[in-house]
Protein backbone atom coordinates (compact mmCIF):
# COMPACT_ATOMS: atom_id res chain seq x y z
CA UNK A 1 0.00 0.00 0.00
CA UNK A 2 1.18 3.13 -0.75
CA UNK A 3 1.50 6.16 1.66
CA UNK A 4 -0.36 9.55 0.84
CA UNK A 5 2.11 12.37 1.13
CA UNK A 6 0.48 15.32 2.37
CA UNK A 7 1.22 19.05 1.92
CA UNK A 8 0.42 19.94 5.29
CA UNK A 9 1.85 23.36 4.86
CA UNK A 10 -0.99 23.80 1.70
CA UNK A 11 -3.39 23.34 4.41
CA UNK A 12 -2.32 25.29 6.98
CA UNK A 13 -1.40 28.03 4.20
CA UNK A 14 -5.56 27.99 4.01
CA UNK A 15 -6.25 28.38 7.30
CA UNK A 16 -3.69 31.48 7.77
CA UNK A 17 -4.32 33.19 4.69
CA UNK A 18 -8.30 33.41 5.62
CA UNK A 19 -7.89 34.46 9.25
CA UNK A 20 -7.70 38.13 10.15
CA UNK A 21 -4.45 39.98 11.02
CA UNK A 22 -6.22 40.28 14.96
CA UNK A 23 -6.98 36.57 15.04
CA UNK A 24 -3.41 35.59 14.34
CA UNK A 25 -2.28 37.96 16.51
CA UNK A 26 -4.37 36.77 19.46
CA UNK A 27 -3.19 33.08 18.21
CA UNK A 28 0.87 34.73 18.83
CA UNK A 29 0.09 36.02 22.42
CA UNK A 30 -1.81 32.73 23.54
CA UNK A 31 1.39 30.78 22.10
CA UNK A 32 3.79 33.52 23.95
CA UNK A 33 1.68 33.17 26.93
CA UNK A 34 1.88 29.08 26.84
CA UNK A 35 5.64 29.27 26.09
CA UNK A 36 6.30 31.20 29.12
CA UNK A 37 4.44 29.03 31.79
CA UNK A 38 6.45 26.35 30.20
CA UNK A 39 9.32 27.91 30.67
CA UNK A 40 8.26 29.48 34.38
CA UNK A 41 5.53 27.49 35.89
CA UNK A 42 4.14 24.65 37.05
CA UNK A 43 1.85 21.95 35.58
CA UNK A 44 -1.37 23.37 36.65
CA UNK A 45 -0.48 26.88 34.90
CA UNK A 46 1.05 25.20 32.04
CA UNK A 47 -2.13 23.57 30.91
CA UNK A 48 -4.14 26.60 31.58
CA UNK A 49 -1.81 28.32 28.80
CA UNK A 50 -2.24 25.37 26.87
CA UNK A 51 -5.80 25.57 27.12
CA UNK A 52 -6.03 29.18 26.33
CA UNK A 53 -3.99 28.44 23.50
CA UNK A 54 -6.08 25.93 22.25
CA UNK A 55 -9.10 28.50 22.93
CA UNK A 56 -7.40 31.13 20.43
CA UNK A 57 -6.88 28.54 17.76
CA UNK A 58 -11.11 27.67 18.15
CA UNK A 59 -11.85 31.43 18.45
CA UNK A 60 -9.86 32.13 15.11
CA UNK A 61 -12.10 29.33 13.26
CA UNK A 62 -14.93 29.73 14.58
CA UNK A 63 -14.60 33.72 13.13
CA UNK A 64 -14.01 31.70 9.62
CA UNK A 65 -17.19 32.75 7.36
CA UNK A 66 -18.50 29.83 5.03
CA UNK A 67 -16.71 30.54 2.15
CA UNK A 68 -13.66 30.56 3.74
CA UNK A 69 -14.17 26.87 4.98
CA UNK A 70 -15.24 25.29 1.75
CA UNK A 71 -12.02 26.61 0.32
CA UNK A 72 -10.16 25.15 3.43
CA UNK A 73 -12.12 21.63 3.29
CA UNK A 74 -11.67 21.78 -1.04
CA UNK A 75 -7.74 22.12 0.20
CA UNK A 76 -7.83 19.45 2.73
CA UNK A 77 -9.96 17.05 0.31
CA UNK A 78 -7.40 17.52 -2.39
CA UNK A 79 -4.22 16.63 -0.06
CA UNK A 80 -6.10 14.02 1.54
CA UNK A 81 -8.10 11.67 -1.30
Amino acid sequence: MTKIKIDHARILNAYLSRMTKADIDNISAANQRWTHAVMNYGNSEQLKAQAGFYGAVCNSVNNLIAHDIQNIEFVIDEETT
